[in-house]
């Protein structure tokens, strides 16, 4: 029986392996954190014996971020793959900002990802080391972003002058204060919905083709 690594092919993870994966997630659905989930709880809910996690995986540390590096691999494949289908930028952009809206599981996922890449904890750098790897790179927020931006330069909708890093980074700071938003509008009485047109307006200023003409 060989370890799992966390970077295997989505479409090639074993079905017991899935059932943990899907377990963690639910465990942390249900409000548990990281270092308080117990493998008997993820074992019990997946179905499988408590041995059976130990042939795939050496720690609770390494079930639990494979789980997650699995799910952030699993939604920014989707991601990727809904925003080649759309015709346009603004399309593309009103498809991520629907998502952040309606579905939950999504967000906690983008949020998760921002929280991975800004903390310098032992269980996010063990996360960490694995998606800066070769095997994560077409699942990076960062490329799945880069691809949609440089076809918005190459359709003449986005600006062609500025470095695609930069604009990977406007986009994705304007994403997530509106992904604040959503999640804090109880806590904080903020409406979404007014927040929107403010979003697309900010990014549109920054690296919108008609900002780039305006400059000239």
């Amino acid at each position: 029986m060989y370890k799992i690594t966390g970077l295997e092919d989505i479409h090639q993870v074993p079905a017991k392996v899935r059932q943990m994966y899907m377990a963690v997630l639910q465990l942390f659905e249900q409000g548990e954190e990281a270092g308080s989930i117990r493998v008997s709880a993820i074992t019990e809910m997946a179905g499988i014996g408590k041995g059976t996690a130990y042939e795939y995986f050496d720690s609770k540390e390494e079930m639990v971020a494979c789980a997650l590096v699995y799910q952030m691999q699993c939604i920014f494949d989707w991601l990727g793959n809904m925003l080649e289908e759309k015709g346009s930028f603004r399309e593309q952009l009103d498809f991520i900002l629907d998502e952040m809206e309606v579905q939950e599981e999504r967000r906690c996922c983008f949020l998760r990802c921002v929280h991975i890449m800004t903390d310098y904890s032992e269980f996010s750098r063990m996360i960490q080391e694995k998606i800066t790897r070769e095997e994560f790179k077409p699942y990076l927020p960062t490329n799945v972003f880069g691809r949609m931006l440089r076809r918005g330069v190459e359709r003449g909708e986005l600006r062609n002058d500025l470095p695609l890093d930069y604009l990977v980074y406007c986009l994705f700071s304007h994403l997530v204060s509106y992904l604040l938003a959503v999640t804090t509008k109880d806590c904080f009485e903020v409406n979404p919905a007014k927040l929107r047109p403010l979003i697309y307006r900010g990014i549109l200023n920054e690296i919108g083709a008609d900002s780039q003409r305006q400059g000239e």
